[in-house]
């Protein structure tokens, strides 16, 4: 990351990745295409971050925006995946803040290759969409049991998150009572809307629901 002024950064870089999947019991039907096999990707990195917040740990007033981009140029997995966030802090009064956070995400499998699945998006959870299960939007796989590769009627499943991200947050924020000085400890009233999304429609043969 290089400073460009007292609010701007950019980052870059470049990086080498090689992922292997293992098969096992109860494995989630979307890891077959990729069991066994480990894949390789050379990503360059792009971002930008602006801050003007007056803290980055509690924040009342002031506005933060990051945009990065992993662009895959060689190896056997070639993709794009770009993330912007947006949060802005408002004081409604000396003691309480207004804030609201968007974050979105996208992703596409190059050289016509599908966008590879352990670099999809999550959402859920706390930091995401509070009050549902950590990364549980959107998409969900069966697990398989044996060789036949057969959907197990076993009650557990795996997240399988998406190419695509939108969440949006909106915080009413106030100092907790008689706490002092203490900024970090806060009450938030929030309200959260988001959810993950395919690249394409992943119900094929059966294998995810």
């Amino acid at each position: 990351g290089v400073p460009f002024s007292e609010e701007d950064t950019v980052y870059f870089g470049i990086g080498a990745e090689q992922t292997s999947v293992k098969s096992g019991q109860f494995m989630p039907m979307y890891l077959l295409p990729y069991s066994g096999k480990s894949n390789t990707a050379i990503p360059l990195t792009l971002g930008w971050g602006r801050d003007s917040r007056d803290s980055a740990l509690a924040p009342n007033s002031g506005r933060y925006q990051r945009l990065s981009a992993d662009w895959s140029v060689a190896g056997d997995l070639k993709y794009i995946k770009a993330n912007y966030q947006f949060q802005q802090y408002i004081p409604i009064t000396k003691a309480v803040t207004f804030a609201w956070n968007t974050e979105l995400g996208w992703g596409k499998g190059l050289g016509g290759k599908d966008f590879p699945l352990f670099k999809n998006f999550y959402a859920g959870g706390l930091g995401s969409v509070r009050g549902f299960e950590q990364g549980s939007l959107g998409p969900r796989s069966y697990c398989y049991q044996g060789e036949s590769g057969a959907p197990d009627n076993c009650s557990s499943y795996s997240y399988l998150g998406g190419a695509k991200l939108a969440v949006m947050n909106f915080e009413l924020v106030a100092p907790f009572p008689g706490n002092g000085n203490d900024k970090t400890l806060r009450w938030f009233t929030f309200v959260d809307i988001g959810n993950v999304f395919a690249e394409k429609d992943p119900i094929r043969a059966g294998e995810l629901r």
